[in-house]
Formats: structure tokens, C-alpha cells, sequence
């Protein structure tokens, strides 16, 4: 695998998606699209970043948090492009820095989120990652039309980032790296041997508590791993 470092040349990525992989949070940024019209639009939009927060930082279940936010808006099948768009523009500077590293390791790198595919997977499609390699949930029309989570989605309850890493099968050393307590849990269950605050995009107290390596960067991630693996 052409340059990337022979200590990871084993190793099991997980990474999370938002905050992580792009530098907002996917369902912040859906929420200035789907309430653009709304008089009291800047509340609302407060309102539901507050429940993000609050799903990230551990302060609420995050199926509550998702549930939450999901209630406040009417998703519908034309916002989504618009997202993708925003999220391509959001991808963590770091990574596209060493775009090429990733895409060699693309094999050994897994998406695991308590988002959806709809707008993951094109984000990682354009950084040259494996879509196969998405864990996340999945959007389900209503008789309205209206957008709501699938009920068969697998990432959308308390542990089910554990669940999904551990499904996979891959041989340790395998490294958790997001910004919020639902991928400490990762290591928590120990479906992981090493839980990465990224702090890149955010810094939250209570991840970074809980972590075995603080990364503000892949450059940060890579000399880190290089202690722990080498």
C-alpha cells in the first residue's frame, strides 16, 4: 500500500462521520435548509443544535437526541442535495490533505455513524472511500412524503455504534476516532482498543476525558498511532 506507514498497515479505522469526517454536524446544517422560510427559523435552528450537542456530549441518549431533532423537522426528498452539497464543502482539512493516505487505505476504513446514508455516502464516495464501508441509517418516506428514520436502521440507539463495530469482524488494532461519547462506547464495549477524541472540528470535555489518544488533525492521528503501534 503505497505510502502509508507500515504501523497502520494492519490496523482497522473507524471513523466517525459528523464533526469527524466533515466539519459540522449533517442535521445542523439540514435544519438551515428545511426551516430557511420559518419566522422564527433562528431558534429553531439554536434550538436543535443545543439537542446535538447535548446528544454528543453524553448529556442525552442519543436516540432521544435523533429522535428529537428528527420530530422538529419535515425532511423532505429535495433537501437532500442541498446537504451534500454543504457537506462537501465541510470535509475536514486535514483529510484532504492526506486524501492520498486514505484512499490506499480505503480496504481498512469503515464509516460508522448515528446519520444516514443518503448524505454519507456520497461525501465518502468523494473522497475515494468504500460506500460498502458505511454504517449508518437509513431515510423511509411517510405517506407524506416526509423523510423519517428507517425503523430496521442499526446505528440509531444507545450502543449501537458498539453493535456495529463488533459485527465487522476486524482483527485489533482497531481505532475509534469521533467526537462524541457514542463512539467512546466503541471502546467502552470493547469492540475497539483505542478511542480517538477528535477535536479538529470540536472539543468537547467529556470526550476528551474518555480518550486514549486527542488528535487536532490526521497529522496529530498519525504520529500518535506511531507511538501506540509501531
Amino acid at each position: 500500500m503505497n505510502n502509508v506507514p507500515a504501523y497502520l498497515k494492519s490496523a482497522s479505522l473507524f471513523f466517525d462521520f459528523d464533526s469527524t469526517i466533515v466539519s459540522g454536524e449533517a442535521i445542523d446544517e439540514l435544519a438551515e435548509i428545511a426551516l430557511a422560510t420559518a419566522p422564527d427559523r433562528a431558534a429553531r435552528v439554536a434550538n436543535i443544535r443545543a439537542i446535538t450537542n447535548a446528544g454528543m456530549d453524553g448529556s442525552m441518549p442519543i436516540n432521544e437526541s435523533l429522535r428529537q431533532r428528527m420530530d422538529m423537522l419535515q425532511i423532505r426528498a429535495h433537501m437532500i442535495a442541498p446537504l451534500v452539497e454543504r457537506l462537501h464543502q465541510q470535509v475536514s482539512p486535514s483529510l484532504l490533505r492526506h486524501a492520498a493516505i486514505l484512499k490506499n487505505m480505503r480496504d481498512q476504513i469503515w464509516i460508522i455513524s448515528s446519520g444516514f446514508h443518503e448524505w454519507i455516502d456520497p461525501v465518502v464516495a468523494a473522497l475515494g472511500l468504500r460506500v460498502d464501508h458505511v454504517n449508518a441509517n437509513r431515510l423511509l418516506a411517510d405517506a407524506d412524503g416526509i423523510l423519517q428514520l428507517d425503523p430496521t436502521s442499526r446505528c440509531a440507539t444507545v450502543g449501537s455504534k458498539a453493535r456495529a463495530a463488533a459485527s465487522l469482524g476486524c482483527a485489533p488494532p482497531r481505532i475509534m476516532i469521533g467526537d462524541g461519547m457514542t463512539d467512546f462506547e466503541v471502546r467502552s464495549e470493547g469492540a475497539c482498543e483505542y478511542f480517538v477524541a477528535w477535536t479538529e472540528s470540536v472539543t468537547r470535555p467529556t470526550v476528551v476525558a474518555n480518550a486514549d489518544i486527542v488528535a487536532p488533525h490526521f497529522e496529530g492521528l498519525l504520529a500518535a498511532l506511531a507511538e501506540c503501534l509501531a
